[in-house]
């Protein structure tokens, strides 16, 4: 059987009250234990974080994508709208000028048209006009031929009815250069008209 002296009671009453913070201690560790999560815990929430992070990243990124999109369209929509813009005024401007040139030899086939009925018209009216010409030389002509009969007869016989008359010979001899002259001066006149317009 051991005995246990007063003074070694006293020795061990310090050891046991050094002994007593520490069980008091032990609550305040176990509390602190429970405010702290676990290890496995905190992974959890900070991967669901980061999935929140990334998924908000991600959904701007489509919203950008998106709106980039958009633009695109729009931007390629203007660029058709363009395209088809240029390509109506350039067939316009093609009709337009198929039309002028279209107008401008009808015109033209027109106008040589024209011109060749009024030169077809002159000719007609020029053979017209010699022709008229001609037969009014040839009446002309036989009314000197008449007229000189007549005036042969009177001339013969004049003399003959009343002697102070000259006889034709005489008179003609007066006049018959008078007369060659006015003959020869016609003839002139109508050759220089033929000439003058083309024959």
């Amino acid at each position: 059987m051991m005995i246990v002296t007063e003074a070694q009671q006293s020795r061990r009453l310090p050891r046991r009250q050094r002994n007593e913070p520490m069980e008091e201690e032990e609550p305040q560790e176990e509390e602190e234990q429970q405010h702290i999560p676990p290890h496995n815990t905190l992974d959890m929430i900070q991967m669901q974080e980061a999935i929140g992070r990334l998924s908000q990243q991600y959904m701007r990124i489509q919203e950008r994508q998106e709106e980039y999109h958009s633009q695109y369209m729009k931007h390629q929509q203007e660029q058709e709208e363009w395209q088809l813009k240029i390509m109506n005024q350039q067939r316009e401007f093609e009709s337009k000028f198929f039309v002028m040139q279209e107008e401008h030899a009808f015109q033209s086939h027109e106008s040589f048209g024209k011109l060749a009925q009024m030169q077809a018209e002159n000719m007609r009216a020029f053979k017209e006009f010699t022709t008229l010409q001609d037969a009014r030389y040839e009446v002309q002509a036989d009314y000197n031929i008449n007229s000189q009969i007549k005036l042969n007869y009177i001339g013969e016989h004049l003399h003959n009815m009343d002697p102070t008359f000259p006889t034709f010979d005489e008179f003609f001899k007066g006049k018959s250069e008078i007369e060659v002259s006015k003959a020869m001066r016609l003839e002139d006149r109508v050759e220089e008209t033929m000439n003058r317009v083309g024959f």
